[in-house]
């Protein structure tokens, strides 16, 4: 896809992050152009969906940067994330969520996991909504074991530190909270215990990829973790079916549904 003019922000974007895109639908002979637009409030979720997003759409098409004037599409990435036809009342907006548009990883997380002697570590990345749950929850594990620790990641983690990695655990107490990075730590092979919300519903196939537990319930929590470090017989199954279908979050599918949204909202 390609237009004369477009611009993109630091992908990590303080404001605004545009791309367009020309020729994204195939059977439109003219210029189609999206913006991406990247807002100051979106969450770690919708800046790597934005990242994904436009890469996929750049190996796809013939993509340039530019501004967002003119865009027959707009793509908000952000606490209410929505693509919309762009015109002055904003017509026909459809907010997109992980549960009617595919989640996706980005490439680097699928890699082999390397062959280590069994351990106790277990990380998530840190929230303030979650860090209650996480004290709680430490603090009951030790009652029974004192070789685990929990390491605690402010940003996303990077593939090499999640193969350091034996349980990840996602204790979001919100519904919307999409920013555990559960399916990044299954792309790189690590077992997953995660609250069950509705989109850790999703990512773990209710609880055949991964451990699902009730949120905001330290004592599940801790017995879902302990059961996936300690116990193989319970964890060997997860940890299979979560190989088996892992590439659900290639890009390629997210790719396919957003283009079908794209052009649904052109017709």
């Amino acid at each position: 896809m390609r237009d004369e003019s477009l611009r993109v922000c630091d992908d990590r974007g303080d404001s605004r992050s545009v791309t367009h895109a020309s020729a994204l639908i195939p059977h439109y002979s003219s210029v189609v152009i999206i913006a991406q637009i990247l807002s100051e409030d979106a969450s770690q979720y919708e800046r790597k969906s934005q990242r994904i997003d436009f890469e996929a759409l750049r190996g796809e098409h013939d993509v340039r940067l530019g501004d967002a004037s003119g865009a027959q599409i707009k793509h908000i990435y952000g606490a209410r994330a929505y693509i919309a036809r762009a015109g002055r009342f904003f017509a026909r907006r459809e907010p997109v969520t992980p549960l009617n548009l595919p989640e996706a990883v980005e490439d680097k997380y699928f890699i082999s996991r390397p062959l280590k002697a069994p351990g106790a570590t277990v990380g998530s990345v840190s929230r303030v909504s979650v860090t209650t749950v996480i004290e709680q929850t430490m603090a009951r594990i030790h009652r029974f074991r004192d070789d685990v620790t929990w390491r605690l990641f402010d940003r996303p983690p990077e593939p090499e530190e999640l193969q350091e990695i034996d349980v990840w655990a996602d204790p979001a107490v919100q519904e919307e909270d999409y920013d555990g990075f559960v399916a990044e730590a299954m792309a790189a092979g690590v077992i997953v215990v995660a609250a069950r919300t509705p989109v850790n519903d999703l990512r773990c196939e209710k609880g055949r990829t991964g451990f699902l537990v009730p949120p905001c319930d330290p004592n599940e929590l801790t017995h879902g973790i302990l059961s996936a470090l300690f116990k193989p017989e319970m964890s060997r199954g997860p940890s299979v079916a979560a190989r088996q279908t892992v590439s659900k979050y290639r890009s390629r599918h997210r790719l396919r549904v957003l283009s079908q949204m794209y052009e649904q909202l052109l017709q």
